[in-house]
């Protein structure tokens, strides 16, 4: 979803660029690489995103905790969806707040908050839900290595609960 949002912004920027290269060029086009990079470490994450394998005893644990707290397994896909887009992720979203202190062009303004709005907008839940859990749980949670690369959180959930 985020991916045809951020394709969609892109072709937007595009259009955009013809009336905006004469009064902010620079900006504008600075701005615009750093999407197309972002868009490209995307494509990357999407195709290095791996299936986790868990033994037995990882399965039990992991059914207990996700048939509890579901949404910290989606907390877990973000986060190390997140790390895999650094340092293009990091780049992008400086670039988005200093651009509320450059003087701009209203359209470079626009295609700045409206990117910054559908890559960083944050449902907190799972986050919330993962700082509820013991401490056992989390150093649990956060050692095994499959957590660590992007995966699909769906699948993992089946795989977890046997579906």
């Amino acid at each position: 979803m985020i991916k045809l949002m951020l394709k969609i912004t892109m072709l937007s920027s595009v259009f955009i660029s013809l009336s905006t290269l004469a009064s902010d060029g620079f900006y504008f086009k600075y701005l615009n690489e750093k999407i197309v990079a972002y868009s490209d470490k995307i494509n990357f994450c999407d195709d290095t995103k791996v299936t986790p394998v868990f033994s037995k005893v990882e399965l039990a644990s992991l059914k207990k905790i996700v048939s509890k707290k579901a949404p910290v397994l989606s907390y877990l896909s973000i986060k190390s969806y997140n790390e895999c887009l650094q340092p293009e992720r990091s780049e992008l979203a400086e670039l988005l707040l200093s651009y509320n202190y450059v003087d701009v062009s209203l359209y470079t303004k626009k295609l700045a908050i409206s990117t910054g709005k559908l890559i960083f907008i944050r449902d907190f839940e799972g986050l919330q839900l993962y700082k509820t859990l013991n401490n056992k749980d989390k150093n649990f949670i956060d050692s095994i290595g499959g957590f660590k690369k992007p995966f699909n959180e769906l699948e993992v959930f089946e795989i977890i609960m046997g579906m």
